[in-house]
């Protein structure tokens, strides 16, 4: 099954890691109970970091649970690196593709038979948990006010869950107790069948996707040097990407398509402050 991507944005991830579960769990409503039309999900998968099942934070999909499965899966799917979580030298070639799993590969006994060892995980997964998140960017200016009132109004923060306070850890002193914007309730949404892949993973169904959090999205051009959004990059904006929402999201949707243009403005600048 193919689906394309576009790489999520990758900071505040260890911020992300540190919000108690409980606390995202709080949020999830799979069968509608207070019938507002959006029924997150958790995404509880089978951790082996852990050994045990935790509720799913990292992908499009919250197929990972924590930075360093997130990295190791990356490292085994996208480049085909083997390490002690993906021990596979071949990555995801199937069984049938027996000429990608008799190709030679760089797994050194210096680095216990793997190619990139826990030593060198570990590193990539410092780095993945301590990228900053950027300030934000004309929080007082008149039209970024308006544009927050048109998002609380509209019901954007359903699903975009403004903030949230992260655990004490005294390990880690740099993500600990923290009150921290997001705007993600880390929960799978159905998003309705304009925007599915029809390619499950995990509990996600292909309907369903993890809410991506908005913090530093008004800086992705000046990062990525592109302004597409969603799950493949079919929006060309923020606004077509808001556009292209449906399912649960559908009675946003159709609030923002009937904006006096100067609302629908301002939402956009809030979104770009953030």
């Amino acid at each position: 099954m193919l689906s394309p991507r576009v790489a999520p944005q990758m900071i505040g991830l260890g911020l992300l890691e540190a919000i108690p579960a409980q606390d995202i769990l709080a949020l999830a409503d799979p069968d509608d109970a207070d019938g507002d039309g959006i029924s997150g999900r958790a995404a509880i998968v089978w951790s082996l970091e852990h050994d045990a099942p935790m509720l799913g934070r990292f992908g499009h999909k919250a197929g990972m649970a924590t930075i360093r499965e997130q990295s190791s899966a990356a490292f085994a799917s996208d480049i085909g690196i083997s390490t002690p979580l993906h021990p596979d030298k071949w990555g995801d070639c199937t069984a049938a593709q027996t000429a990608c799993r008799e190709a030679p590969g760089g797994d050194d006994p210096e680095r216990g038979g793997f190619e990139a060892d826990m030593a060198a995980l570990d590193l990539v997964t410092f780095y993945s948990r301590n990228l900053g998140v950027p300030a934000r960017r004309g929080a007082d200016d008149p039209q970024v006010l308006e544009g927050k009132r048109v998002f609380y109004e509209t019901g954007c923060p359903a699903c975009h869950t403004p903030k949230f306070v992260t655990h004490r850890l005294d390990a880690q002193p740099e993500q600990s107790f923290q009150l921290i914007w997001p705007y993600s309730d880390m929960l799978l949404h159905d998003m309705g069948e304009g925007l599915a892949d029809h390619r499950p993973e995990g509990r996600a169904t292909g309907r369903e996707w993890r809410t991506a959090p908005l913090w530093g999205i008004g800086l992705t051009r000046r990062v990525s040097g592109h302004t597409t959004f969603l799950h493949d990059g079919r929006a060309r904006s923020l606004l077509e990407a808001i556009l292209w929402h449906g399912g649960e999201a559908e009675t946003q949707r159709g609030k923002v398509v009937s904006m006096v243009p100067a609302d629908r403005a301002a939402l956009i600048r809030y979104l770009e402050s953030l």
